[in-house]
């Protein structure tokens, strides 16, 4: 009989080394990655100027965290509140933080922290060591936060961190690990917060074991996250689990068309035919076998494919999708950053082989990629653009002048009101003293 144990050890011991040579790449190119960084802003500013010149409380921001941390009444300890049957520390954590400002200010900062987190997730990527040819490290910023990134919610809103924030947290997973004791320290804390601040999160379980399987040398790191990660996991909702979705074949069909539709299409498709599959099929398998001999290359893309497929096991797999009845834009983007991130990962790889043609190949490619972002915001506009929520200006300007009154020492409140995105998100402010002594003196509803 084999011995099993010498093996596993063998096993082990002969993984490969996940080295991405950073260093050289980043001192060869740090001039490009800015500059295509720098350009994603003020591409993406442009774009929507509209809404991040006049913020607004969108979606949830108003009843989760604006009306329940309004006033600078909470303590530390409320940051972790789970309405919905999972721990948003991150979220709670900024809202908390941000009722300490002035009222007129405070929206602002909402919007500020959703785009700088935004933003730290695309250069995360550039970063990362991943990318290596200067065409695709100029161009990938565009490409995954113009498109893969496309929707205008992740910039204007504190709720969409939940996902972006797990975003960025599967993007660090990809980082070389650092010699440094005290960066691996700061790295291991932050991961562990943004596992903490969303249920697709537990997306990093299955990938830090596939990881271990195919390299060596983040071994002690990843094994940390893991039982950070299954205490998150042992700590979301049991009522909101629903595995025996698995074996449903209405759920797999929707999870296959969703992943054809919306991810590899990027949301321009609303079916699946034989010619789309065929589509995929011509492009993928000789992409593949092409660079079949790139071991490393092939084991990062598992990964990526890893990540695409399973990130709609949180979604498919509880009940979250009886309550939306439909897999909404948020839902799809983690697949749709990781494809986008496979293609950029695909292209500097081909560049990188053709070594004669290298210019050529580079050019033409982000050209094309560079016409492309063209065509899928022509044919998106709805994803960056959002109805400038007006009345909030005039609602925390009425909430300034009612805090201005001293109601508080006349034990006295008012309640004043603004529709947010909708009527089931209006923001809320209970102004003056909100003991059970207190008496109410007016409502003001400001639409």
């Amino acid at each position: 009989m084999p011995n099993v144990s010498y093996i596993l050890r063998s096993f082990i011991r002969d993984r490969e080394v996940y080295e991405l040579n950073l260093k050289q790449t980043f001192s060869e190119n740090k001039v490009i990655i800015f500059s295509g960084l720098l350009l994603y802003v003020v591409v993406m500013l442009i774009r929507s100027w509209g809404n991040f010149s006049q913020p607004g409380l969108y979606a949830e921001d108003t009843a989760h965290y604006f009306n329940f941390y309004y006033g600078n009444i909470r303590s530390l300890g409320d940051i972790f509140q789970h309405p919905n049957g999972y721990y948003n520390i991150y979220n709670n954590l900024v809202a908390f933080l941000v009722a300490k400002a002035d009222i007129l200010i405070q929206p602002l900062l909402y919007q500020l922290v959703s785009i700088i987190l935004c933003v730290l997730t695309v250069a995360a990527f550039s970063l990362s060591g991943l990318i290596r040819s200067k065409y695709i490290l100029f161009i990938s910023p565009f490409f995954l936060g113009l498109s893969g990134f496309n929707h205008l919610y992740y910039y204007i809103s504190l709720t969409f961190q939940m996902y972006v924030g797990v975003l960025l947290l599967l993007v660090l997973l990809f980082w070389q690990r650092n010699s440094s004791a005290s960066f691996n320290i700061i790295y291991f804390l932050v991961a562990s917060l943004l596992i903490w601040s969303g249920p697709y999160s537990v997306l990093i379980v299955p990938f830090c074991l596939v990881f271990m399987l195919f390299f060596a040398g983040k071994d002690l790191v990843f094994f940390g996250l893991l039982l950070v990660a299954l205490a998150y996991t042992f700590s979301v909702s049991d009522s909101t689990i629903m595995l025996g979705n698995l074996f449903h074949k209405e759920i797999l069909l929707l999870w296959g068309n969703t992943l054809v539709t919306q991810v590899f299409f990027l949301g321009l498709k609303d079916s699946v035919n034989l010619e789309k599959l065929l589509l995929i099929a011509g492009t993928l398998i000789p992409l593949l076998i092409y660079l079949r001999k790139e071991r490393f290359y092939l084991k990062i893309a598992m990964l990526f494919f890893l990540i695409i497929i399973s990130s709609f096991a949180p979604l498919f797999l509880s009940k979250k999708y009886l309550l939306y009845q439909s897999v909404k834009e948020c839902h799809v983007l983690i697949a749709q950053f990781f494809w986008v991130a496979f293609l950029l990962y695909s292209a500097d790889n081909l560049i990188l082989k053709q070594r004669r043609y290298q210019h050529l190949l580079g050019t033409g490619l982000v050209l094309t990629i560079a016409f492309f972002i063209i065509f899928h915001n022509s044919q998106k506009v709805d994803m960056y653009r959002a109805p400038i929520l007006t009345p909030i200006s005039n609602f925390l300007h009425s909430v300034k002048e009612a805090e201005q009154k001293g109601l508080k020492e006349k034990h006295q409140f008012v309640i004043i009101s603004s529709n947010g995105t909708d009527n089931m998100f209006s923001a809320v402010a209970i102004v003056g003293d909100r003991s059970k002594e207190s008496k109410e003196i007016g409502r003001e509803d400001i639409r």
